[in-house]
């Protein structure tokens, strides 16, 4: 990719109105879109959607399937015709999908993002906009595939920079540092990513946090006491929405402090005072520790919806194994049940064939941790070979792996399988990453 796709993609966002997008491909024999370029939108938020076939229930899937422009108005329409990524990202925005075109054959997807408090439908205006970049970008992917170059999926999407802000002179630096210190509470800046760039040292006081180990940090891994999933839900929501959004949190042991976003383009914009428990809120209400890494909460979720439509046990294994080992930073996992009275390997990825059947069929055992899961439902980590070795003397270490985590999978509130993640380096598990696991 060169200059000439970040031009035409921040081309047709900019004429448009549209505060980001994601452009998707078709391969050359493969029949799934993949998405290779993103503007204004996190990668992390873009990731579940990183491979999206065309029988997918989904915006862009349908405006390549039907080639047509697909609008999607407000919150509500999300959920009635698009569920999955509704239950993924339930916020309020816009989107519209349309198919990128060349020569009457399609070449791949556009999907455009709107803020939430824009009118519920395209102007004439906008709609020329999309139809003009589509075939821009169509007649790019029909340039590149002519010269021997086409356009295919990397490891990971092509992010668009967005767009510098206006450097202030040396006289209004130090005019703005001083509005912002006499502002009430504090004050602090986040990227697109959510890491701090800016903080004041009254922001810095509030939070309890040395303003150097702060900076280039996200707030929910400096700041124990912010690991919850509200906090990085409306975070979510701000960049989604494009709307301010606000929450309260207690520090510990007694102070409630009331966070205020302010989104745009480039970051956001976090005002932070003392503040009181929400209405009905007790000192209990929002836990000092929850489940940590909200990304693999957006997964489950993401994984939760996809799975209501899958058929057949395999593709439930591949959904899994495509979805979760990612998020989780597993390289490897093994879908397990019982079946009278023997375990069953139901399904595998990052295993040998050969190791799996040895152990499919063997009898059910407490010194096998899969079928001890399966007995008790209480799930194990080990970080170390030493630590499942402690609890399972008679295992052979035998995967090449250097930690698990043994999970049971419960079904009307009884254990009917587990599942093993697998890690290739030692790994240790947090209190949050155990909870979100």
């Amino acid at each position: 990719m060169d200059s000439a796709w970040d031009t035409a993609m921040a081309d047709v966002v900019r004429g448009s109105g549209a505060y980001g997008g994601l452009l998707y491909v078709l391969p050359p024999r493969d029949p799934a879109l993949w998405l290779v370029m993103t503007a204004g939108v996190p990668q992390e938020i873009a990731a579940p959607w990183r491979r999206v076939s065309p029988s997918d229930p989904m915006p862009v899937a349908d405006a390549v399937r039907e080639r047509r422009l697909v609008w999607v108005g407000d919150r509500e329409e999300m959920a009635r015709r698009y569920p999955r990524p509704a239950l993924v990202l339930p916020y309020d925005f816009r989107l519209a999908a349309a198919p990128v075109l060349a020569d009457g054959s399609v070449r791949g997807g556009l999907v455009l993002l709107w803020s939430g408090d824009r009118a519920d439908r395209l102007s004439a205006d906008e709609r020329d906009a999309v139809e003009a970049g589509c075939v821009r970008l169509g007649e790019l992917m029909r340039t590149a595939a002519d010269s021997g170059a086409p356009l295919l999926p990397t490891d990971r999407p092509r992010a668009l920079r967005p767009p510098s802000g206006r450097a202030p002179s040396p006289a209004e630096a130090t005019a703005l540092a001083a509005f912002v210190d006499r502002l009430p509470g504090g004050s602090c800046g986040l990227d697109a990513n959510g890491r701090i760039t800016f903080i004041t040292p009254a922001a810095a006081g509030l939070v309890g946090a040395d303003r150097a180990e702060l900076v280039g940090a996200l707030p929910w891994e400096a700041l124990p006491w912010m690991d919850v999933p509200q906090v990085e839900d409306r975070y979510r929501a701000a960049l989604v929405s494009r709307l301010p959004q606000a929450f309260t949190v207690l520090r510990p042991p007694r102070t409630w402090l009331a966070f205020e976003l302010y989104p745009d383009s480039t970051g956001i914009s976090v005002r932070i005072t003392r503040g009181e428990p929400d209405d009905g809120a007790g000192e209990q209400a929002l836990p000092t520790a929850g489940p940590g890494r909200a990304t693999v909460l957006y997964h489950l979720m993401h994984l939760a919806s996809t799975l209501t439509e899958a058929v057949g046990v395999q593709e439930v294994v591949d959904q899994t194994a495509d979805q979760l080992l990612p998020a989780l930073g597993a390289q490897a996992m093994v879908l397990m049940t019982a079946e009278d009275g023997r375990l069953r390997i139901v399904g595998h990825r990052g295993y040998r064939a050969e190791l799996m059947d040895r152990f499919d069929g063997i009898p059910l055992s407490s010194e096998v941790p899969g079928a001890d899961v399966m007995a008790t439902g209480v799930p194990g980590f080990f970080a170390t070979f030493a630590e499942m070795a402690d609890a399972y003397p008679a295992t052979v270490h035998e995967d090449g792996m250097a930690a698990w985590a043994v999970l049971p999978l419960i079904a009307s509130g009884r254990p009917i399988g587990s599942l093993l993640l697998s890690y290739e380096r030692p790994h240790a598990f947090p209190p949050g990453e155990r909870a979100a696991l």
